[in-house]
């Protein structure tokens, strides 16, 4: 029956293509990179425990023999164990890097799914407008094919010359040749795309752009992947700043019994290192340093992306009224295009004319999805300084 599932999911997608979101979806589930990423979250996680942990215990042996008189001679022995024991302003200031460093790990994680999420609908972007651009193309070629069976028709009739002819020819061979070259690049693309979702068997994929053409951009509160990092690069240097904060960071407790001959001893101390060489004001004044430099680069760094964020608001707009003109722009031209070519048929207009207005129109249904492009880059752009690709 599950094989039965997968075949039919399977010609589906081949049928209908596979939505971007569906493809989203199975990219994110079976990339290997960010399975890479999560892995590395865990690898940090252990590594914190490591530094939490107690140290172990030491534990001495020692065996001696006293000579009291000349043949005469007795054993004695001593067990001793200690222990090394955390300072509580150390251990607090570990418990804190361990945090920090978990955020940290975790930021950088978020940043490489939301820069991964971002290429992949950049890419898939790409992918639909050169398959549009190359339905245009044939699209152009096909009225350019048109438009030479006219003039030959004419210059056989004798009422257009040669020139004409063989110009609107080489022009109608040229489109045929963009043709082969813009499917190459389509076809790079299709194959960069299952190498990122992880497909190995060919699928079809919608020729659709992710965001439509509209002016209104969404707000979101969440920062940017960067920004996350340069907050909890923060925490962790303030938590550097806690680990130093006392002179020393350990001591060693003791205990042990010696047993001689005539006694036993029972012993019971501490070790404490002294801070005369080393208090750690060098480290202290280093970790403030640093906490200082990363709170300033953070308010740069919010600085930059709030006003790189209102462009790209502004930008959309912007283009979205130029897509908007350019759609009444087409519509003109195509009437236009229409006119000359039934002019043309019944020899009341020129080649020239003719030509020129199909160009235009031409270059105008290009300007309009080069717009749509640009308008969905620059969304992906917005959507990631914004965060919405953080979770």
């Amino acid at each position: 029956m599950t094989k039965i599932i997968m075949l039919f999911l399977t010609f589906s997608l081949t049928l209908f293509g596979m939505s971007y979101a569906k493809f989203k979806e199975h990219t994110l589930k079976n990339s290997k990179i960010l399975k890479s990423q999560q892995l590395s979250l865990q690898a940090t996680q252990q590594e914190n425990n490591i530094l939490l942990r107690t140290a172990n215990p030491t534990l001495s042996l020692e065996a001696s023999r006293f000579d009291e008189e000349i043949g005469k001679n007795s054993f004695g022995y001593s067990i001793s164990a200690s222990q090394t024991i955390r300072t509580s302003s150390y251990m607090e200031g570990i418990k804190n890097k361990t945090y920090a460093s978990t955020l940290l790990r975790k930021a950088f994680v978020r940043q490489g799914k939301a820069g991964y999420i971002k290429a992949l609908e950049v890419l898939y972007t790409n992918y639909v407008y050169q398959n549009k651009m190359l339905t245009l193309l044939q699209q152009e070629y096909k009225l350019s094919n048109k438009v030479t069976d006219m003039v030959k028709e004419r210059f056989k009739n004798g009422s257009d010359n040669k020139v004409s002819y063989l110009q609107a020819k080489t022009e109608t061979l040229g489109l045929k040749t963009q043709t082969y070259t813009l499917k190459q690049q389509i076809n790079t693309l299709y194959y960069q795309l299952l190498t990122i979702a992880g497909l190995r068997k060919r699928v079809s994929l919608e020729k659709k752009f992710i965001y439509s053409v509209s002016s209104k951009t969404k707000n979101s509160s969440k920062v940017s992947p960067s920004q996350q990092i340069l907050q909890a690069k923060e925490k962790l240097y303030q938590s550097n700043l806690n680990i130093h904060q006392s002179s020393f960071q350990n001591y060693d407790v003791y205990a042990g019994v010696d047993k001689e001959p005539d006694q036993s001893i029972l012993r019971l101390g501490i070790n404490i290192p002294i801070s005369i060489y080393n208090d750690r004001s060098e480290e202290r004044m280093l970790a403030k340093l640093q906490s200082q430099q990363v709170k300033l680069d953070r308010e740069q760094l919010s600085l930059n992306v709030h006003s790189q964020k209102q462009m790209l608001k502004a930008s959309i707009g912007e283009l979205s009224a130029q897509y908007n003109a350019l759609k009444t722009l087409q519509k003109q031209q195509q009437e236009l295009t229409s006119l000359l070519q039934e002019g043309y048929k019944i020899a009341k207009g020129s080649l020239f004319e003719m030509m020129s207005a199909k160009n235009k129109l031409i270059q105008t249904k290009k300007s309009l999805l080069q717009t749509q492009k640009i308008i969905n880059d620059q969304k992906i752009e917005l959507r990631f300084l914004q965060g919405e690709y953080n979770d």
